[in-house]
């Protein structure tokens, strides 16, 4: 049992690699005594050991989720997340290959999450990570599935090196840090003004601020506009939920003499109305004569935009009945200003590989566009910048990331904060970001790593279940 509790706090302590401690290397030292203190022990113990570990490891990364909706959802996040780490019970058997098992074994695990169920739920991957590391340069070639690998087996090194002194680790660890910068010629470059709007009140109450909210938006781009009158910006972006007064039907007036006034279209985030009247996540490029461009979520957030399972959701939390199920877009459609071929991720989509492998092939820059008021003050924001720091990094792309109520930032392709706005308050950040059109190796190399790992973990399975029949049979 104290060891049970031990492995616990190694979780939690691996979690402060994420915000809000964000301190990288918690996360590897942390695994690696994860690692000594279940190597070698009986199987049962070694899948209670796992799932403890990946219990400490969600619960306090994860408690952003309770932020207006009590703790039981958090609770039960947390617990589906971590049983999916069980398996590492199996990476941990014996010394024997475990510098290829359990890395293999922690990318399949992630592969398996991000996927299942509702689509997947990809926080809390150790690849995010890499982008605050001296390994950062590795994610433009191997992906953050790469960087997840990476991570895990840093976390091996470290065992090896404290429990059987192979200091032949140490210059292996230092030479992977030196890994060559991916470089890329820029095809142009656009000037964005990203605005900042904040909302009277955090929390889910945000849908009856929808007026307030789209007038703090409208306001400061009128302010950056007469700051900016000598040198105006290509375009303004606008956060998710920035305008979500309906402007392809109510508000198409307001919009398009707000963009009259400014000289340069917006993209702004919105809720609308599908043909059947049913409610769709949207960004949207508005020039002078309406609508040029518009994009409809498509991935969806389970819970927060539809609700999987609704009947038994309901009895979990009284808020399930306030939500009504959106419709999830089913292709890309990108914004054209200028040169600047623009893939937007609204929210959750900056996690998820599969829309951004899609994305990358046609775009040049990404911009992210979120509403993070309905997690209040917690540390959610930070944790999906350093998400989207890690896809500009990976795909060599400058990103625009622009939040109701922050973390708003401009983000270089290497990953860093260009300049950033302070998280609660009304305000706008100009930028002018290069644009890319190279393909970096992540973009294949990161699905090797995946599926690569996921044969390894596979074979692992194989192998240990061969085991257990193997010695069930001779008991008998």
């Amino acid at each position: 049992m104290i060891r049970a509790l031990w492995v616990f706090v190694l979780g939690a302590i691996a979690s402060g690699g994420f915000a809000p401690v964000a301190q990288w290397w918690l996360f590897p030292l942390a695994l690696a005594f994860f690692i000594v203190h279940t190597i070698n022990q009986r199987a049962g113990r070694r899948a209670l050991l796992s799932f403890m570990f990946a219990l400490g490891f969600f619960a306090p990364m994860l408690h952003w989720s309770s932020s207006f909706v009590g703790s039981l959802p958090w609770l039960l996040l947390t617990i589906m997340s971590a049983l999916f780490y069980i398996p590492l019970a199996i990476a941990v058997r014996s010394k024997r290959f475990l510098w290829i098992i359990f890395p293999a074994l922690w990318v399949a695990i992630e592969f398996v999450r991000n996927r299942f169920p509702f689509g997947g739920f990809a926080w809390g991957r150790a690849g995010y990570l890499a982008v605050d590391s001296p390994y950062s340069e590795t994610i433009a070639y191997v992906g953050v599935a790469g960087g997840s690998f990476l991570l895990a087996l840093i976390a091996v090194a470290i065992y090896r090196v404290i429990t059987d002194f192979r200091i032949y680790w140490i210059p292996a660890l230092i030479l992977l840090a030196f890994i060559p910068q991916y470089s890329a010629i820029p095809v142009g470059e656009v000037t964005i003004t990203a605005v900042q709007g904040n909302v009277p009140r955090l929390g889910y109450e945000i849908s009856t601020q929808v007026r307030k909210v789209f007038e703090n938006h409208a306001n400061e781009t009128i302010r950056a506009s007469a700051r900016s009158m000598e040198n105006p910006p290509d375009v303004y972006i606008w956060p998710e939920d920035g305008a979500d007064i309906d402007p392809l039907k109510n508000g198409r007036e307001e919009i398009t003499s707000l963009v009259s006034k400014v000289n340069a279209p917006i993209i702004f985030g919105s809720v609308g109305k599908d043909n059947l009247n049913r409610p769709v996540n949207l960004s949207i490029l508005w020039r002078d004569g309406g609508a040029v461009s518009i994009y409809q979520k498509q991935h969806l957030a389970p819970f927060g935009e539809y609700i999987p399972l609704r009947a038994l959701a309901a009895s979990v939390s009284p808020l399930v009945d306030q939500v009504t199920d959106f419709v999830p877009g089913s292709s890309w459609k990108y914004h054209y200003v200028d040169k600047a071929i623009i893939a937007p991720l609204i929210c959750f989509e900056v996690a998820d590989d599969h829309l951004i492998r899609q994305a990358v092939l046609q775009s040049n820059i990404f911009i992210a566009q979120t509403n993070n008021a309905t997690y209040g003050r917690s540390a959610q924001s930070w944790q999906q910048l350093q998400i989207t720091r890690s896809r500009a990094l990976e795909y060599h792309r400058s990103i625009a990331s622009i939040s109701t109520v922050g973390v708003s930032a401009m983000i270089d392709p290497k990953g860093g904060v260009i300049n950033d706005l302070k998280p609660y308050t009304t305000d706008s950040l100009t930028a002018t970001l290069s644009l890319y059109n190279q393909i970096t190796p992540a973009h294949q190399n990161g699905l090797r790593a995946e599926y690569g790992s996921l044969a390894i973990a596979i074979m692992a399975v194989v192998v240990a279940l061969a085991g257990l029949i193997r010695r069930w049979t001779n008991r008998r």
